[in-house]
């Protein structure tokens, strides 16, 4: 494993994009592999397609939510990379959340390609299954 600054800037971009309502990063660096899948912090965001994904962005752009980059730390391994980051917001008006993500890029005719992400809020352990558990 060696860390990645290129996919550190390709996440941090992917995430601008999608505050941005930038359909054209997630056209360049979205697998269309039918194995691909996206995961939101709602229970009904779940995503495996490229369209799905691009009409989520530009609904959700539509209704006012902005991402807001945080401090991912990426690496790679040949063809295949992964990304992690805690320090993402979500700005709705003057309202934001943080939010965490992971992200799985692969390499495709030389072009890093996301094939998944999942993004959550943190929630305590004790507000979501009513204990708390040891860290």
């Amino acid at each position: 494993m060696d860390p990645s600054p290129e996919l550190r800037d390709l996440t941090i971009q992917f995430a601008q994009a999608i505050g941005d309502g930038d359909v054209a990063v997630l056209e360049r660096h979205t697998s269309r592999h039918p194995g691909a899948a996206f995961l939101g912090t709602d229970p009904a965001e779940w995503w495996t397609d490229l369209a799905s994904l691009r009409q989520a962005v530009m609904g959700q752009r539509e209704v006012g939510v902005e991402v807001i980059p945080g401090e991912p730390l990426a690496f790679q391994e040949g063809s295949m990379g992964w990304a992690v980051d805690r320090g993402l917001r979500f700005r709705v008006g003057e309202r934001e959340t943080p939010f965490r993500m992971s992200a799985v890029y692969h390499q495709e005719d030389g072009v890093w390609k996301m094939v998944h992400f999942h993004s959550s809020l943190g929630v305590l352990n004790a507000d979501a299954i009513g204990i708390e558990l040891p860290p």
